[in-house]
């Protein structure tokens, strides 16, 4: 008498047999999001189809136009881990590590103003914060232009080459940092990303003071290891130097010289 070989589908149980008959044979594709479904927002309504549209794509930072992309930016950064001593790592990934440069009020000042012919605007263009200083007239503020690293400002110098993409401006980073450092520390969130990749000297004199600037914080982990200015729309006033026009950091004052500078 020969054995029957049983097939894999007499082990399951009849009740998970069951289950699996419902299952469809092909998986659904939402194609488009319905404008009424639960009703939804109209901001949760356009983070919805613009992701759809990409493809899932991830999206960048400065593309981030409502409250939604931002959340779904910020569980990105909660999920980003940084192994910041880099032990035991060849030499080629140590090189790659995440770097934080530093930048002192004087170099900042020469980005707080329009583009020059050879430079490049800030890639939010019109929505950049240079417009919405409030210390200015309605339709009379400017877009800045882009924020270069001291490092991307070498390479520039030097080859007369720009980053591949188009950067945010100085005031539009300080606008970000702020956005998600308060929305770490409010909610009492720690993450293990940076969410600036430059620095400010605090309470050095000619630089910043410890009150305009954000600190890292001493009973959580907020992405930041160091201070980074703070952006306060009224803390500007516009001016022209030699037809150009400038932003002034009239509300940000200097430290005195009994000042304690930030140590971490």
């Amino acid at each position: 008498m020969t054995k029957r070989i049983r097939s894999g589908s007499e082990d399951i149980p009849s009740i998970v047999s069951d289950l699996l008959r419902d299952v469809p044979q092909q998986t659904q594709t939402i194609l488009m999001v319905d404008d009424d479904y639960l009703k939804s927002t109209d901001s949760q309504v356009e983070a919805e189809s613009l992701f759809l549209q990409k493809a899932n794509a991830l999206k960048k930072l400065n593309n981030a136009k409502n409250c939604f992309d931002y959340a779904f930016l910020r569980r990105l950064l909660q999920k980003a881990p940084l192994d910041s001593l880099y032990l035991n790592r060849k030499s080629s990934d140590v090189a790659f590590r995440p770097v934080v440069e530093v930048v002192n009020r004087e170099y900042e000042d020469e980005f707080l103003r329009e583009p020059k012919t050879n430079e490049r605007a800030c890639i939010k263009g019109n929505s950049c914060e240079g417009h919405f200083i409030s210390t200015v007239e309605p339709g009379k503020g400017f877009t800045l232009r882009e924020f270069l690293l001291p490092s991307q400002y070498k390479k520039f110098l030097e080859t007369n080459t720009l980053p591949k993409n188009q950067q945010l401006c100085i005031m539009c980073r300080r606008a970000a940092v702020a956005k998600l450092y308060i929305s770490y520390r409010s909610d009492k969130v720690n993450t293990d990303s940076l969410i600036s990749d430059y620095r400010n000297y605090a309470g050095v004199v000619g630089e910043y003071t410890l009150e305009s600037c954000l600190l890292p914080s001493s009973d959580s982990n907020v992405g930041l290891l160091d201070p980074v200015v703070l952006h306060v729309r009224k803390w500007y006033e516009m001016q022209r130097v030699g037809g150009i026009r400038y932003y002034k950091q009239s509300g940000y004052s200097y430290p005195d010289s009994s000042a304690v500078p930030f140590f971490q």
